[in-house]
């Protein structure tokens, strides 16, 4: 972040002063979890559905915060604002156009899609840290507050911006590319995540392609081919267009995808335009992250890296995001391979394909703890059911079905054949952790399942040794 004082800030975003604010104060950086908070921080204040951010300004300033953003006057140094979210996204705004101007030729690059834009972003963001300063979102930081928290660091060394765009509404991603107008757009796919709050896959594609409208006027958009709604996309994209995919017409295209001995992913990437082309040999596991690793190739072209650069940088790389198809050797001889972080009919599907293909290199069998995929609407009661008939169909040998919604998983399994003493029910993840480690010998566990059913945090448990 390139530094404000806070009369600047304050002008950036409509808000008034305190008379205890130190108008000379060095302002580099801004968090909204007081704990976080230390000199230079400017602590923005969030209200929450169980705890308001103003009841911490006091924790902030005693950290040494110099500033607190704020709806409602406190003791202490503040800059008063009606909404402090609206105020952090005005702030990252123009912070962003400072920081434009002071690093000439800065790329800023927005990843979309139902699925993979975490594994995008952090497959084409060491990409670009190799080629010059990179700030990228940290975790799934994809929304209105993650994108604002992200850009907002980007000073005059930055090179690169990587930042995802997710939204559960039409009109979210068109708000954050007003935050972040970016000049590489990657589109990955549209799927059914969020299907209950859009209605139908094709207002899904409507949301995902306000990213293309919101490139800046010499941007590029980059479309996954392989997608029909995605493809579709091509004819508002502006005139630099770059197609990926592994479609004959793609112009990044991939090509030879194949599963070493262990699953880790192997492949040929061609840019069909240049006739650059370049075998990745990854770390990742699983067949279905191979769409990944092309759009990040692609992003890196249209960013300005050679393929053959951004190829090299991915051989041997793997998942850097915690709790996304990670392999861990559990002490008790178990493998647990983690995919917990989120869940959609999409995900899932791949994550049981992927645990079957290892488990039948290992000769394991499978025990699958799926959770509950939300936010499927009407679509839900049968996505589930279709994922139980998927996991007996790859021949796991117990399932446990975690979350109400599940329940739909166990009844899938069992019409396709999973005797019923293979199949629990579990309401919610308490003891479960115990449980899969009283049951598991030299199994392979699948956990996967939307984030709100904590079963992240059951993986986490699994892969903690024993004390």
């Amino acid at each position: 972040m390139i530094p404000w004082n806070p009369v600047g800030l304050a002008t950036a975003i409509g808000a008034e002063l305190s008379p205890a604010v130190d108008p000379d104060a060095r302002l580099t950086g801004v968090v909204i979890d007081s704990r976080q908070a230390g000199p230079g921080q400017v602590f923005v204040a969030l209200p929450g559905s169980r705890v308001d951010g103003i009841d911490f300004a006091p924790q902030a300033f005693a950290q040494g915060s110099p500033l607190a953003v704020v709806a409602r006057p406190v003791p202490g140094p503040i800059a008063l604002v009606k909404d402090p979210a609206a105020a952090l996204g005005h702030l990252a705004e123009v912070a962003l156009r400072r920081a434009r101007v002071a690093a000439a030729g800065m790329k800023v690059i927005a990843i979309t899609g139902s699925v993979g834009k975490t594994t995008t972003k952090d497959l084409l963001a060491t990409i670009t840290a190799a080629n010059g300063p990179t700030v990228a979102a940290r975790g799934s930081f994809n929304n209105h507050l993650g994108v604002p928290l992200t850009v907002i660091e980007a000073d005059r060394e930055t090179a690169f911006v990587v930042v995802e765009m997710g939204a559960s509404h039409e009109g979210e991603i068109a708000a954050l590319t007003r935050v972040a107008p970016p000049d590489v757009a990657i589109v990955l796919g549209v799927g059914q995540a969020h299907l209950g709050e859009f209605g139908s896959r094709e207002a899904i594609a409507r949301a995902k392609a306000e990213v293309v409208a919101g490139l800046t006027p010499e941007g590029t958009a980059v479309l996954n081919m392989d997608d029909p709604l995605v493809r579709a996309m091509a004819f508002g994209a502006p005139e630099n267009l770059i197609t990926f995919g592994f479609e004959d017409m793609a112009r990044i295209r991939g090509t030879k995808r194949r599963l070493g001995p262990d699953a880790r992913l192997r492949l040929t990437v061609t840019d069909q335009d240049t006739g650059q082309s370049a075998r990745i040999a990854t770390a990742l596991v699983g067949r279905h992250l191979a769409i990944n690793v092309v759009a990040a190739v692609a992003g890196a072209v249209a960013a300005g890296i050679p393929l053959t650069r951004a190829a090299a940088v991915l051989d041997q790389i793997g998942a850097a995001s915690p709790h996304r198809m990670q392999v861990v050797n559990l002490p008790c001889g178990a493998t647990l391979v983690d995919d917990s972080y989120n869940a959609s009919p999409e995900s899932m599907a791949a994550a049981i394909t992927t645990a079957a293909d290892l488990a039948g290199q290992a000769g394991k069998r499978v025990i699958g703890v799926l959770g509950e995929m939300r936010e499927l609407g009407r679509a839900g009661a049968a996505e589930h059911v279709r994922v139980g008939r998927l996991a007996s169909r790859h021949g796991f040998a117990r399932l446990i079905a975690v979350g109400h919604a599940a329940r739909g998983i166990g009844v899938g399994a069992a019409t396709n054949g999973m005797a019923d003493e293979d199949i629990e029910f579990w309401p919610d993840t308490n003891g479960l952790a115990a449980h899969l480690k009283s049951i598991a010998g030299q199994e392979l566990i699948l956990i996967k399942g939307s984030h709100g059913t904590d079963l992240w945090r059951v993986a986490q448990a699994l892969g903690a040794e024993d004390d």
